[in-house]
């Protein structure tokens, strides 16, 4: 009986120290969600970037740009980076050039953050999904000024899943078939991040 009150005895302040903690968890929560609302919703940001257009893109990469896993194939961390920048670059120029209208020339800049592309082996055996991030700024064409600016944007390839034998036999095949290289799988990624900043120099008011 002893042993049994001291349980009970530790048990109601324990429980009511975890509600607390469970409360200051989803306070902060929903302040973080607030806050970030109101940075999207901002009607300055949203009427900056009407304003613009994008006259240049420059990709560039940060020096200690995080990678997955060396390739299975052989491919470099190294190599990898730049066969996203390469990605980025091409694609981001092709979609944004004079995006989204405006009147002010800016230059667009992408800084890569980190890159972690699946081998093909990873996607096909293991359906490994593959993401890049990084930073999104705009300078103003004629001074160099810094315009706008996103923290982080990201890029993912998700691959199929299977469940049982079957499932698993199905998301081989598909995955096999939807991605072929490495290169295809880098212009994927950078067609999702170049849709993701079309998505931020457009914001919804």
């Amino acid at each position: 009986m002893a042993l049994g009150a001291h349980m009970i005895s530790n048990f109601y302040p324990t429980y009511n120290r975890m509600k607390q903690s469970i409360k200051t968890v989803a306070a902060v929560a929903f302040a973080a969600f607030v806050l970030t609302g109101c940075v999207t919703q901002d009607p300055r940001l949203t009427e900056t970037l009407k304003g613009v257009q994008v006259a240049a893109v420059q990709v560039e990469a940060t020096p200690d740009v995080a990678t997955g896993a060396p390739m299975l194939n052989n491919m470099t961390p190294q190599q990898q980076v730049a066969l996203v920048v390469s990605s980025l670059q091409n694609v981001a120029t092709r979609e944004l050039k004079g995006y989204p209208g405006g009147k002010k020339p800016v230059r667009l800049v992408i800084t890569l953050q980190s890159a972690d592309l699946a081998s093909m082996q990873g996607r096909v055996l293991l359906s490994s999904d593959s993401y890049i991030s990084g930073t999104v700024r705009l300078e103003d064409i004629a001074t160099g000024q810094l315009v706008a600016q996103n923290p982080q944007i990201r890029g993912e390839n998700t691959a199929v899943k299977g469940g049982d034998l079957g499932g698993m036999a199905i998301a081989l095949a598909v995955n096999a078939m939807m991605t072929k290289s490495q290169d295809q799988l880098a212009e994927k990624l950078a067609i999702n991040f170049t849709k993701n900043i079309k998505t931020w120099l457009t914001p919804k008011k």
